[in-house]
């Protein structure tokens, strides 16, 4: 199985960011919220992840002082990514896995950090939420898509076909609710809810100068729509390396630097030319896998292609 793969039984995660985030803080935070941030350069100053290694999966840890990131990859055949934000008090989960035996072994590991669950912020993996035994957070357009109709939920079900009971088919019914744009302190930690323009929504932690999106991967190809769609990805990477994040976490791959944020701004432009200068679906894939020759998601390029030339 390819590293980080996001296929398997041709189950593909389809959730595609369609708009910039935002990320300009709303009336009502105080100056006293926002000094908590660090410059950009101090939060680039992260050390190298300790690594452990599980029965199933492995957890790289990165320590940022008052806050450490526990980045669980699950190995699974989707290419999970979860991670619980640590403090000297609390723990903050974001996300789940689509898979019971991960969500086992990612509690096992959760319940060996010996500290209380001050919250789950579930967007686009809630499967198994409650397997952690806390609070879930999320905002609204998640919590619906979470729901019999929603592009997770009917997501959860293909997942249900092609993997049979080993899938964590049970999606939370509840949450409380959270704001796009809203500042929300849980266990001493502060998020900012961005929008995303899809099924669930991104999260920047200021303190410590990181992002979390769905999707990013610096050597997979994205899922483009249209021209609009690279032009909104290419303004997010711009923003990204604006804020300088010390780290991008997605839900598909391990935690990555300013290196794949420029890397993916270079993929994004080169993909936006080879657009304009291929008249038909062959020629631009044909230019595409010249120009990319080692990327993975190789189905995402024929979406994209898809998408880019109706023929």
């Amino acid at each position: 199985m390819m590293k980080h793969s996001y296929l398997k039984k041709g189950v593909l995660v389809l959730m595609v960011s369609l708009s910039v985030l935002g990320l300009q803080a709303p009336s009502g935070v105080t100056a006293a919220d926002m000094a908590a941030s660090p410059s950009s350069a101090a939060a680039s100053q992260v050390s190298r992840p300790a690594v452990k290694n599980l029965k199933l999966g492995s957890v790289a840890v990165y320590d940022f002082g008052r806050i450490k990131i526990h980045a669980y990859q699950s190995k699974d055949p989707l290419g999970d990514e979860t991670y619980v934000f640590e403090t000297d008090k609390n723990l903050v989960l974001l996300e789940s896995t689509a898979f019971k035996a991960n969500n086992r072994e990612w509690a096992e590991y959760i319940q060996s950090l010996k500290k209380p669950i001050a919250g789950e912020l579930m967007a686009y993996h809630p499967n198994g939420a409650g397997t952690y035994g806390a609070k879930v957070y999320a905002t609204e357009t998640a919590l619906k898509n979470w729901q019999k109709g929603g592009s997770i939920y009917n997501l959860t079900a293909s997942f249900d076909k092609g993997f049979g009971p080993a899938v964590a088919d049970q999606l939370p019914a509840g949450a409380k609710i959270l704001k796009e744009g809203q500042y929300v302190d849980i266990g001493g930690i502060l998020f900012h809810i961005l929008p995303a323009g899809d099924a669930a929504y991104s999260i920047e932690l200021p303190q410590i100068n990181v992002v979390y999106r769905h999707m990013m991967g610096s050597h997979t190809h994205n899922i483009l729509t249209s021209t609009a769609h690279m032009d909104a990805e290419i303004a997010s990477m711009q923003q990204y390396r604006k804020a300088g994040y010390a780290l991008v976490l997605t839900g598909h791959n391990v935690p990555e630097g300013q290196e794949a944020v420029a890397e993916k701004l270079a993929y994004l432009k080169t993909m936006k030319r080879l657009a304009s200068e291929n008249r038909n679906k062959a020629d631009f894939v044909k230019a595409a896998r010249k120009a990319f020759p080692n990327y993975q998601g190789d189905n995402y390029l024929m979406m994209t292609a898809d998408f880019l030339y109706k023929e």
